[in-house]
């Protein structure tokens, strides 16, 4: 039985429509990859930093007296304590103070803090996740930018002094970004990863996830990718983290402060204002 003239030119033309939404989906899937999950859906071992003991907020002197004196800003500048409408029960308030110098400088009084968290499961690791959530108060100056936590790594033995630093940040007009600065044989170089096209909300909590994957010594394969409320924003697949073996992930550089770097830089911001952040979770394959 043959189909009337008509028919075959409906059905060609019909199967001519799968066959090119066939071929529009290949190079599709060729140009625009899909986006990769999120890590804290892939990595699936976790620990979280603790923000209470025995189900009491910790102290800022608490917080401190577990930090052997490598901290900043703690004291003076660190609360804990619930926030309404908070995604977690307890959370970490950081002030930053008008006009005063990042705690990584020397002129004082400091704003912000900065101390190390360094979890034993994450000590030897290659691949990690770091998340948590961040409110900027509404009406946040972001002005020129500010530090915000983020992975880092050093050598197991310790005796190369070798190390890598993958902190998150915020930009002018609140433009999310990251700075990696490196460490090798006492010479350090500083890699800036922007995200220019998005921008960081005030007045509400925003998700962001780090992912850290090491690179082959001798190779440009490392990963640093960043996602704000399950969106990935950065994405670079050719980071140099180390040159040894023996460089691995270790601790989180839990830094909270506005323009970073310089040493006796003074922050910008025309009044105090403070950020809250959600305990830090680290998980890893």
């Amino acid at each position: 039985m043959r189909l009337p003239a008509t028919k075959i030119i409906v059905f060609n033309a019909a199967a001519g429509l799968v066959g090119l939404a066939a071929l529009v989906t290949a190079v599709r899937s060729v140009l625009m990859p899909a986006a990769t999950p999120p890590c804290a859906e892939r990595y699936h071992n976790m620990t979280a930093f603790p923000l209470e003991r025995a189900g009491v907020a910790l102290s800022a002197a608490d917080l401190q007296a577990g930090l052997g004196g490598r901290d900043v800003g703690v004291v003076d500048n660190v609360s804990i304590g619930p926030v309404p409408n908070a995604p977690a029960p307890l959370a970490m308030a950081v002030v930053l103070g008008r006009a005063q110098a990042s705690p990584r400088g020397t002129a004082e009084p400091h704003g912000g803090t900065t101390f190390p968290w360094e979890p034993r499961v994450l000590q030897g690791k290659t691949h990690a996740c770091l998340s948590y959530r961040v409110l900027f108060p509404a009406g946040f100056d972001f002005q020129r930018g500010g530090a915000l936590p983020g992975l880092a790594g050093a050598s197991t033995g310790g005796e190369s002094g070798d190390r890598f630093l993958a902190r998150l940040a915020w930009r002018a007009k609140a433009a999310p970004g990251a700075v990696v600065r490196v460490t090798e044989n006492g010479t350090t170089r500083t890699l800036a990863a922007e995200r220019e096209s998005v921008a960081l909300p005030d007045g509400k909590w925003v998700k962001l996830e780090e992912e850290v994957v090491l690179n082959t010594p001798g190779r440009t394969d490392g990963i640093l990718r960043v996602w704000i409320d399950d969106t990935l924003a950065i994405e670079r697949t050719d980071m140099t983290y180390r040159a040894k073996p023996d460089v691995t992930l270790s601790a989180v550089a839990v830094e909270v402060f506005t323009v970073p770097g310089v040493d006796d830089a003074r922050a910008t911001a025309a009044k105090d204002a403070k950020v809250w952040l959600t305990p830090f979770e680290v998980r890893w394959p």
